[in-house]
């Protein structure tokens, strides 16, 4: 799917990776500046089959991940949420928010509500300055819309960001009602996450320092470790009086936006030559408070500037924070040329283009997808002399002076240092003292809970297996069918098309079918829900048998009654008058059943699966994949060949000469699980040889006889990597029926 190149040996990269595509454990990813937190995020974006949205606290955030803002997601108002707060409906109280004002306040439009229903993976980037009553906000909101009472409403949040950093802003009217809820205002103390926690990991491989003094200096701080010799150290760099060379490219970290600006309108000043006001491009919606560059950028040639955007070209030119100087302008032709001191070649900027984006949910392709609602282009450069702190997040320095008084807030001078590749390009311009460099407590103990490499691996493999049994609970849920056939009957009952009451008993007998399906479906979860919370004796070939008995009863009668039915009743109404519409919404439901049919087909491998020992990576990956290329499958096989059995569907291909290969695109299924459908048939209607070359069956047939109590695993691990388990499920069905 993507192409954003990772670290393969970055062991906590990857699990974080696994964690989100293969489980839905909810996932807090943290890690020091310059870990590759940006990277990951955009890796997940382009490598996850999950239906996901991408946040972010602030509307540049959101920008910068790529993504919409939590409030515009959620429709959140700007205020305290406390969910059961007795409200005294006066002037005091007009910025608390409890659960029915909340719910008056929000307006969830149908599409909103679409979104929030198919969700499956939510992003928050920058979590740090999300508060606690935010979350709790978004747990009930999503609780309430999927009408599902586990955790964010059974959506799998992956948090990002890095607590060290700054902290959410609460006001000081605001903090007086949420300290009576909550122990601090961090997101991690929101009482759904108290009740369950997140995973945390640390991206700790650190892609931007390499100066082993300066990392455990910043660790010190970090960790509120720092001792009077850190101290020391960090403050041998003080020069109150330093100013840089001529040609030095320093930049200057501020407490305030004033103190920037000032700076940086100085030094342009001492320029000669023409000063040019570039403007922004802003066409359609896009507010001003999430404007991601200057909208009015001063230049003049001569200016040191920095880049605010990381190249997206092949040979990456520039990276967010590169600092140089502009050499040429040309704004005719919207180019702006730069030149770096570190030797590297001119680049020439153009305007870069931001996107103010919209999620929708796409039915029909059952996706979410970005809608642009409006564009901001802008040269991706800002005056370099000067930035403040808080504007510096996420970017990188060589050479920096940071000055800033006695009025560092707690994480500002952690904020400040790490921006810097070593200390060697540090000066400070006024000493920090002891008390500015605290970090909260509260973070210091929340990072203590992160586990052992070896335990998050333990944790990994109970987490894909419990994300398996869950995708096969869910498969077996009517709900949304009953209710789906309940609403089309009850608009058409208001409508004028030809031969109504004839419909309206189609509609009657499918909705009868669903409902008797549902009541043995709602059987089969519970005790299929027993059976996978049975942590003692959890027994997965148990549940394989019983999944497998309860598909081989659902699908003929699903097949019959509401598949069939809907396909007739189609075939026959759509030649009907003002019947347009009605057969439009009657094939939308046809899709539904076409995916339920789908899941039900799926759960066999599942089930399957779950008996398998070991690594399942790979196995959940390809589970993933299936499941969401499913469409042109649903939309495409069930018309070529009529409803049957998807083992036999694969049978009927593979006699009309089509390869494993082909049919495996055909039905955009893994060809391991075409393989599976065929074996059913070695001994009757396939030869082994079809699907084997003979000197491999040999093999294989060979190791078996001699390891009988072997599980497939093992035998994987003596017959090497030329083999696989297709291939060593045709050696066993062989066996068993020479054994007959």
């Amino acid at each position: 799917m993507g192409h954003t190149e990772v670290d393969g040996k970055n062991v906590a990269f990857m699990q974080a990776v696994s964690f989100v595509n293969q489980t839905n454990q909810h996932l807090f990813l943290t890690g020091k500046a310059g870990t590759g937190k940006t990277t990951f995020l955009k890796y997940i974006r382009e490598n996850s089959y999950k239906k996901m949205a991408i946040t972010a606290p602030t509307g540049v955030a959101a920008m910068n991940a790529g993504g919409t803002t939590l409030h515009a997601l959620f429709w959140l108002p700007f205020g305290v949420f406390i969910e059961d707060y007795t409200l005294k409906w006066d002037e005091q109280d007009s910025h608390i928010y409890n659960k029915s004002r909340l719910f008056s306040t929000i307006k969830l439009t149908k599409q909103r509500r679409a979104i929030l229903q198919e969700l499956e993976l939510l992003v928050i980037d920058e979590v740090s300055m999300v508060r606690a009553d935010t979350l709790d906000a978004i747990d009930v909101i999503l609780k309430s819309v999927r009408r599902d009472m586990r955790p964010f409403g059974g959506v799998q949040m992956l948090f990002i960001g890095d607590l060290y950093q700054l902290p959410p802003v609460v006001r000081d009217h605001e903090w007086q009602v949420l300290r009576q809820h909550y122990s601090s205002p961090f997101f991690f103390d929101a009482k759904v996450l108290r009740e369950h926690p997140p995973v945390l990991l640390e991206l700790n491989k650190i892609y931007r320092q390499n100066d082993n003094d300066f990392i455990g200096l910043l660790n010190n701080i970090r960790n509120n470790e720092c001792s009077q010799a850190d101290l020391d150290y960090l403050n041998a760099h003080y020069s109150e009086q330093f100013t840089p060379e001529e040609g030095e490219q320093f930049i200057t970290l501020t407490s305030h936006n004033k103190l920037a600006e000032g700076i940086n309108q100085e030094q342009l000043m001492r320029l000669n030559g023409t000063m040019h006001n570039v403007k922004a491009v802003v066409k359609d919606e896009f507010q001003q408070s999430s404007f991601p560059a200057e909208e009015i950028l001063p230049l003049k040639i001569g200016a040191q500037v920095m880049f605010i955007k990381n190249d997206t070209g092949e040979d990456r030119k520039f990276f967010n924070g590169k600092i140089g100087t502009v050499k040429e302008l040309h704004l005719d032709k919207h180019q702006v040329l730069v030149s770096f001191q570190d030797g590297s070649e001119d680049v020439t900027v153009r305007r870069e283009t931001w996107e103010n984006i919209r999620y929708n949910y796409n039915k029909g392709e059952d996706k979410i997808e970005e809608e642009v609602m409006g564009t901001f282009s802008q040269f991706p450069l800002r005056l370099a002399w000067a930035i403040t702190i808080h504007k510096s997040q996420g970017l990188t320095f060589d050479r920096a002076v940071i000055d800033a008084g006695a009025s560092f807030a707690a994480g500002q001078v952690y904020v400040a240092l790490s921006r810097l590749t070593g200390l060697e390009g540090l000066v400070l311009k006024s000493k920090i003292p002891h008390h500015s460099i605290r970090t909260d407590f509260q973070v210091v103990d929340f990072m203590k809970r992160m586990r052992p490499g070896d335990e998050v691996a333990k944790m990994l493999e109970v987490c894909q297996r419990h994300y398996l049994g869950q995708i096969l609970l869910q498969s077996f849920r009517w709900g949304t069918l009953v209710e789906g056939v309940e609403e089309l009957k009850e608009s058409l009952t208001k409508r004028n098309i030809d031969s109504k009451d004839a419909a309206l008993a189609v509609l009657n007998g499918v909705a009868d079918a669903l409902r008797e399906q549902e009541k043995v479906a709602n059987k089969f979860i519970t005790q299929l829900y027993a059976m996978l919370r049975d942590k003692a004796q959890l027994d997965y070939g148990k549940i394989c048998e019983r999944t497998q008995s309860a598909v081989a009863w659902f699908l003929p009668k699903f097949d019959a009654d509401v598949l069939l039915a809907m396909q007739q009743h189609i075939e026959e109404w759509k030649i009907k008058k003002r019947t347009k519409k009605y057969v439009e919404e009657l094939r939308s439901l046809l899709l539904d059943f076409r995916r339920k049919k789908e899941q039900l087909d799926h759960c066999l491998t599942i089930a399957d699966i779950l008996t398998q020992e070991g690594d399942l990576s790979q196995v959940v990956d390809s589970i993933n994949a299936k499941e969401k290329t499913k469409d042109s499958r649903v939309k495409s096989t069930t018309d070529d060949y009529a409803v049957k059995d998807t083992k036999a569907i694969s049978l009927d291909m593979f006699m009309d000469g089509l390869s494993i290969e082909e049919i495996s695109k055909k039905r955009d299924m893994v060809v391991g699980t075409i393989y599976g459908h065929l074996i059913n048939y070695v001994g009757t209607e396939v030869e082994a040889t079809d699907l084997i070359a003979e000197e491999k069956l040999n093999r294989i047939m060979d190791v078996i006889r001699e390891n009988p109590e072997k599980s497939s695993s093992e035998l994987k691990v003596m017959l090497g990597a030329d083999f696989d388990y297709p291939d060593i499920k045709i050696g066993q069905k062989l066996l068993e029926l020479t054994a007959d």
